[in-house]
């Protein structure tokens, strides 16, 4: 049987791809006309500095645990803003079954054109149907897709945590996409069950596979709410599972949402995660950025 060697997770956002010289860049969402808030005047440049360079070496961590554990297979748990699902369809859970996909690179905020700075990826379409029909089996519904309609391939999601993870491309892929970010989105409850089921049917498909799961995105943004991470990096780290279900469905929105994924993979994981680190990415002064964290759970 397949086997799950290891899980991790960490967030994608843009900060990640711009050093702290270039943030300025970002600030461009409607929406985030808000007042400057005084506890924030210690969020110098050398203080974001120290930060991001911080995030690179927690990733750095994350890509040598991915790389030791070998795996054949990674599943990316991550969602899609507008990219391959849209307004005329917006499942819950969708798994990407078709041969190979490609992934985009490119950042809008740099007028760069979505289909540049692609790779491309092999897909293991057969693991990924197995997991569809196990899914319907365990009365999950996921919709699957063979193509991707977006000119970058992959959403966003997918192209930074498998650049950051697997830069060599070494390993077969399967996309996992969660409707985070539109309600009515799946419940924190629906994913933590979706997690824990995914990882049965990993151990129920036949052969030797070596399968690492990454959540993408997280923790809270663009507004950052350092409490609420800290109480989901606890019931994370204690493997409080009640608590992450219990999480209600108002707070998951807009970036935020995507904490989803890292519940549904702590599902997968059923075991306390261990954080890397931890950094609120504070963008301007007014609590505007991107809480980064990353995570990984050992499960040998």
């Amino acid at each position: 049987m397949a086997n799950l060697v290891g899980c991790v997770a960490m967030s994608h956002a843009p900060q990640l791809m711009l050093d702290p010289s270039h943030w300025h860049l970002l600030n461009t969402r409607k929406g985030e006309s808000l007042p400057d808030k005084p506890e924030l005047a210690g969020e110098t440049d050398e203080v974001k500095w120290t930060k991001w360079k911080g995030c690179m070496s927690a990733i750095e961590q994350l890509r040598d645990k991915v790389t030791a554990l070998k795996p054949d297979v990674v599943i990316v748990v991550g969602d899609d803003q507008h990219e391959n699902l849209v307004d005329d369809n917006m499942p819950p859970f969708t798994i990407f079954m078709g041969a190979d996909a490609e992934a985009s690179l490119s950042l809008r905020y740099l007028n760069q054109a979505k289909s540049d700075n692609r790779t491309k990826y092999d897909i293991d379409a057969k693991m990924a149907e197995a997991l569809i029909t196990g899914l319907m089996d365990h009365g999950f519904d996921p919709s699957y897709s063979k193509k991707t309609r977006y000119d970058g391939g992959l959403g966003h999601a997918f192209a930074r945590v498998l650049k950051f993870l697997v830069p060599e491309n070494n390993c077969r892929v399967i996309p996992v996409m969660v409707n985070t970010y539109y309600p009515p989105a799946p419940s924190a409850q629906r994913c933590l069950n979706f997690g824990q089921t995914l990882a049965k049917l990993i151990g129920e498909f036949p052969g030797n596979e070596r399968v690492v799961i990454a959540a993408s995105g997280g923790l809270s943004h663009t507004k950052i709410d350092e409490a609420l991470d800290a109480r989901f990096i606890k019931a994370l780290e204690t493997n409080d599972s009640a608590a992450m279900a219990a999480m209600p469905s108002a707070i998951f929105r807009e970036g935020t949402s995507e904490i989803l994924n890292w519940i549904a993979v702590a599902g997968a994981a059923n075991r306390p995660g261990k954080m890397v680190d931890y950094y609120p990415l504070y963008r301007t002064q007014t609590g505007v950025g991107c809480a980064m964290g990353f995570a990984y759970w050992e499960l040998n």
